[in-house]
């Protein structure tokens, strides 16, 4: 399997960094092909200028994502949840690499309401990829177990949507999602740092 492996954490010293690091580092090379992006990393512009009106120049870095994102099979988010929303940076990024023509197509068509309730109204272009989300925040953990699915409301909206808009309107289906809360709260001890980084090399590893 292809799998792509996105860090999404502007700060290189962050935890994320130690999540992205670790799935990276106990994925099976044998069984599975891997590329990564750490966003944190590459130079490019995280600001889609003008929409869809036209074009922005060409990017190397861009067009390098959107080469990945069409070879992958699996694609991995690590970022932390921000104010109930990704960070700016991998906002950006999916901006500028999830492009109609790239991930989806709109239905220009018929009615809106109609065309959502009949499934009509994004051509998923992406369809048959898998996705799963590692996330950090100062929330507890349980929340987003709860309202990261169907049911979303305000403060659960940092996984929700990544999963349920962006990645289901392209056809990317998301497997899994785990979370780590408590992020700068004092019950957020190095143990449980330690304890849920074998957490993740667990699940690169029975990839």
């Amino acid at each position: 399997m292809n799998i792509l492996v996105v860090n999404g954490h502007p700060d290189k010293e962050s935890f994320c960094e130690a999540i992205f690091n670790s799935y990276v580092d106990n994925i099976d090379r044998d069984k599975h092909d891997i590329e990564t992006l750490k966003l944190n990393d590459i130079d490019f512009d995280p600001v889609l200028r003008y929409g869809y009106r036209k074009r922005m120049e060409k990017d190397e870095n861009i067009s390098r994502s959107q080469e990945l994102l069409l070879w992958a099979d699996h694609i991995v988010f690590v970022y932390p949840i921000w104010w109930s929303s990704m960070p700016s940076l991998l906002k950006g990024w999916i901006d500028r690499v999830f492009t109609p023509g790239i991930a989806y197509s709109s239905n220009k068509s018929g009615i809106f309401v109609i065309n959502f309730i009949m499934g009509r109204q994004f051509k998923k272009l992406l369809k048959g990829k898998t996705a799963e989300i590692f996330a950090t925040s100062q929330g507890p953990t349980w929340w987003y177990k709860i309202f990261s699915g169907p049911v979303s409301i305000p403060d659960s909206y940092g996984v929700s949507v990544l999963k349920n808009a962006v990645l289901n309107h392209c056809g990317i289906k998301t497997k899994r999602v785990t979370t780590f809360g408590n992020m700068g709260r004092d019950s957020n001890t190095l143990e449980q740092r330690n304890r849920f980084l074998k957490k993740v090399e667990k699940i690169a590893k029975n990839i």
